[in-house]
């Protein structure tokens, strides 16, 4: 393939890459966008439950009667056995922000980046990125069928941070949150998730549109390796009170997932020609659900900085789009604490490792 040329290319097709592919169409159409997804959007994923409050965000994007037409599973409560062993169930039909979804990752994805294509970018799938590097204003992108040369880079490969050094970013973890997940099939329910604290870490359970559900174990990545054979996984379910109720006996496995649920924050935000969105600029523990909402509006936001860069602020842009992300930082490492204090109910490795919370703040300045 000879060396394609284009004005913008984004790496990563999930929802801040797409968000940002949206955006751009509509505030800078007569920038050339190219869109670079690794995969086919056809795997299993975790990321299911959307919250209502999302639903701005994609209105905001165009792709709102899309997503009601999709027919994803209405999200109708949340159960959690957090502080006591006892079910505290909240429904969303007494919420002010009203249903959320529980959604089907995949679909939902291919949604996202089928629209952006409809809008005119140009949508790669099944095309990793090997390496970025300078080409003196531009970057030239190596992928397998030869290389890609862009005036301005969107990074936006969510847990996938193969690519800092290229930027010259940093990651600072934060700790070493891992889920360890199972999809099943024949496991209907009523659009609900349920979480459970328990001494090894927090499980949780979702109802998944076609009868199919996901449930998970989120501990560190050294305390869960048992977890990742059949009978230490199979064992711990066994022993939770609420989230082993749920399967049934007609469930039937049908994926495993072994992946970071890690709190993770790049540094610098931005560079000379390239930003970075979503997971890949804040990736935030699970417990918080930002993960979604916060990718489609980081997306957005990275789209918008991305223009004004490439009309030459960009200096002004990447200020403003840094002092955004940090705000929307302030305070997570202290609320996720106290959440997680609120359930330490047992003095084990997960636990003492979450008192006190990480010193954030020092690395989001």
């Amino acid at each position: 393939m000879p060396c394609v040329r284009t004005d913008i290319a984004i790496i990563g097709g999930g929802p801040a890459g797409s968000a940002a592919a949206l955006t751009l169409r509509q505030h800078a159409p007569g920038l050339e966008v190219l869109m670079l997804e690794a995969g086919h959007q056809n795997r299993p994923t975790l990321g299911e439950v959307l919250p209502a409050v999302a639903q701005g965000l994609l209105r905001q994007i165009g792709v709102w009667p899309r997503f009601q037409a999709a027919g994803f599973l209405p999200g109708r409560a949340l159960a959690s056995a957090w502080s006591t062993p006892w079910i505290d169930e909240r429904h969303s039909l007494f919420s002010a922000q009203g249903t959320g979804w529980h959604l089907d990752r995949p679909v939902f994805d291919r949604l996202l980046t089928d629209a952006a294509a409809d809008a005119g970018t140009i949508v790669r799938r099944g095309t990793p990125v090997r390496t970025v590097s300078r080409a003196g204003e531009n970057w030239r992108l190596d992928v397998r069928e030869g290389t890609i040369e862009a005036r301005f880079v969107l990074w936006a490969t969510g847990r996938h941070w193969g690519l800092a050094r290229n930027f010259q970013a940093t990651l600072h973890l934060y700790d070493r949150l891992a889920a360890f997940a199972r999809f099943f099939d024949a496991a209907p329910g009523e659009g609900r998730m349920t979480i459970e604290a328990r001494p090894e870490g927090w499980w949780y359970t979702a109802d998944l549109p076609g009868a199919r559900r996901v449930v998970a174990c989120l501990t560190d990545a050294d305390l869960g390796r048992s977890l990742r054979g059949n009978g230490g996984w199979y064992a711990a379910l066994a022993e939770t009170r609420h989230i082993r109720v749920g399967l049934g006996d007609d469930a039937r496995e049908t994926a495993q997932l072994v992946r970071s649920a890690a709190t993770a924050l790049l540094r610098p935000s931005s560079g000379p020609g390239w930003i970075a969105a979503g997971d890949t600029l804040f990736a935030a523990d699970p417990l918080s659900s930002r993960g979604i909402t916060h990718a489609l509006r980081s997306g957005i936001l990275a789209a918008y900085a991305a223009s004004d860069m490439l009309a030459g602020e960009a200096e002004r842009a990447a200020d403003r789009y840094a002092r955004i992300a940090a705000h929307g930082i302030a305070g997570y490492a202290e609320a996720l604490g106290a959440h997680y204090a609120a359930a330490a109910q047992w003095d084990t490795p997960f636990w003492q490792r979450r008192a006190p919370p990480p010193p954030m703040h020092q690395a989001a300045q």
